[in-house]
């Protein structure tokens, strides 16, 4: 009885510490749902009123949700070449061999070491010197610089769980380079490959500072929310924050619910 209590008491630290991070993490969400369902522009307490007037305004704002379709664009294009992109560098870094290896591994995933003001300012240039104009395009593209090694190491985690010889039995039996991948390796990596996906969609529909530099009249939605708060607040931005956070939950959960049904299977 007093190991039991003992070990209960143990618990609360860890507990208090739970809470704790739950609470620096979710309250100030938890504050931006509860103000965009508040009638008052300012957000102080009490409140007052139940109101969904800052969805309507959303809804007919023509700028938000011209800004909210262009991240939508940007950010499922980053994750689907990001995944392609990813998949194939992996599956080259884990199969092949070569000289300095180690070193063009390192050298891909450096992007990610980067700052991230220096890489913009950098691909801004870089953009400005081939005579691009600023667009959803050039967006794009820099932040494949991100994301492609994000997606590479997820992809390239599972891959080295992969034993080498489920590839070499179906070469003996026949199949081609191509059709092993594509029978055999692929399969396998869908799990890894969703989890990418999902993280390089986030990473791009949340990211500021390469967006920021790389374009011009044609926002997405964190430049459009950074504008309108330095212009005057808005209360707007909480609506829009708040189906926002909510879609991502919806994401997760879905993505983990295909990837918890689908385990790794080993040998």
């Amino acid at each position: 009885m007093v190991e039991g209590l003992k070990e209960r008491l143990g618990r609360i630290p860890l507990i208090l510490t739970l809470a704790l991070t739950g609470a620096v993490i979710y309250l100030p969400i938890l504050f931006v749902v509860i103000f965009s369902f508040n009638s008052g522009r300012f957000q102080v307490f009490p409140l007052k009123g139940f109101s969904l007037v800052w969805y309507q305004k959303m809804l007919s704002d023509t700028a938000f949700m011209d800004a909210l379709r262009n991240s939508v664009i940007v950010s499922l294009g980053v994750g689907v070449v990001s995944t392609i992109f990813g998949f194939l560098g992996a599956y080259s870094l884990v199969k092949a061999e070569f000289r300095f290896k180690d070193l063009l591994s390192t050298l891909l995933i450096t992007p990610l070491a980067v700052p991230g003001v220096l890489l913009a300012i950098s691909l801004r240039v870089y953009f400005y010197s081939l005579g691009w104009s600023f667009s959803l395009l050039t967006v794009f593209l820099g932040q494949l610089i991100t994301n492609v090694p994000l997606a590479l190491m997820v992809i390239r985690a599972r891959l080295l769980q992969i034993p080498l010889s489920l590839e070499e039995a179906a070469w003996d039996l026949g199949a081609g380079r191509l059709r092993s991948l594509a029978e055999v390796i692929l399969p396998m990596t869908i799990p890894s490959m969703i989890v990418s996906m999902l993280l390089t969609f986030t990473f791009s529909f949340d990211e500021f500072i390469i967006a920021y530099f790389l374009t011009q009249f044609e926002l997405t939605l964190p430049i459009k929310i950074w504008a309108n708060l330095i212009t005057g607040y808005d209360p707007t931005v909480n609506a829009i924050g708040t189906i926002v956070f909510f879609l991502s939950l919806v994401i997760v959960f879905f993505g983990q619910r295909f990837i918890l049904g689908k385990p790794y299977q080993k040998g």
